[in-house]
């Protein structure tokens, strides 16, 4: 009797040192931030935080700046999916066929994954600037613009720059999670397929992307989350400028924390920011729990 209590306790004591760890790391600072959202918590003002109930909430809902930053947050999240996925589809497809220094293509596509985010919004700040920025020197060099365009200080040229930072950054993920998916693909579907005379095309209609749908889905919904919480990349270029033009959710709590010390309600609007979350997250773990 005792061994067998043993043997069925025994994987669960292996589990508890990591159960232990996710619930010190993740699950208390949840906790920790959805209790003081109901309290008026300020770092500036020295008094004992009072709780308030929803009153954080109510104040986000009637907060224009905090509504633009998260309607903001998912128009960009849909449109960087929309051209990380083709993009990364594309190389993908490149990079499966036969073509010359196919490894080195390979490793280069990793590069601007590789690179840390606040790196690479280093990179591209400098790359992008007015005065200096290496992207108008080439411009002006092909002649295909007679003066200076500011990438960053108007409002529509920096949301612009920012969502292509972005794209540059998350294409590499896709390009080689497809590219494994891609090589998974049974190769006697496309022999099969062009002995009945289907043309390139076909093949990767009929075949290519249907075969690809379930990782392509997992991999929208990763990428979807990473990019709704981007904020070194924001952060660094164009700290959510010029004006609101860049504030995206995760710039504003930034924001709300470190520069006016409102903690209570930053954590409200962090709680927001979670349950939008939760959605993608669910329809993940349901993807995964079905296969």
């Amino acid at each position: 009797m005792k061994k067998r209590v043993k043997t069925v306790l025994s994987p669960y004591l292996f589990l508890l040192p990591c159960a232990l760890l996710i619930l010190v790391i993740l699950i208390y600072p949840v906790l920790s931030g959805l209790v003081n959202s109901f309290y008026n918590e300020n770092l500036i003002r020295p008094i004992t935080p009072v709780f308030v109930g929803v009153e954080n909430y109510a104040k986000l809902m009637k907060d224009s700046m905090f509504l633009n930053a998260l309607w903001r947050s998912i128009v960009w999240t849909v449109v960087i999916l929309i051209f990380e996925m083709a993009m990364g589809l594309l190389f993908a497809v490149l990079l499966s066929k036969d073509i010359y220094c196919k490894k080195l293509f390979r490793c280069l596509v990793l590069i601007p994954w590789i690179i840390p985010n606040a790196i690479a919004g280093i990179i591209w700040k400098w790359f992008l600037n007015e005065s200096f920025g290496m992207m108008n020197y080439l411009l002006k060099s092909t002649g295909l613009i007679s003066h200076n365009l500011a990438w960053l200080s108007d409002e529509k040229m920096a949301a612009v720059s920012v969502v292509t930072v972005i794209i540059w950054k998350s294409i590499p993920f896709v390009a080689i999670t497809l590219l494994a998916g891609i090589q998974a693909i049974p190769g006697d579907l496309y022999e099969a397929a062009k002995v009945d005379g289907a043309r390139s095309s076909q093949c990767f209609r009929f075949i290519t992307v249907p075969m690809l749908r379930n990782i392509m889905l997992i991999t929208a919904i990763l990428t979807s989350i990473w990019n709704f919480n981007q904020l070194e990349i924001i952060q660094v270029v164009t700290k959510g400028g010029p004006g609101e033009a860049t504030l995206s959710l995760p710039v504003y709590i930034y924001r709300l924390f470190m520069q006016t010390f409102q903690t209570s309600y930053a954590s409200a609007a962090a709680v927001v920011m979670m349950m939008v979350l939760i959605i993608p997250c669910i329809v993940y773990v349901r993807k995964l729990l079905k296969e």
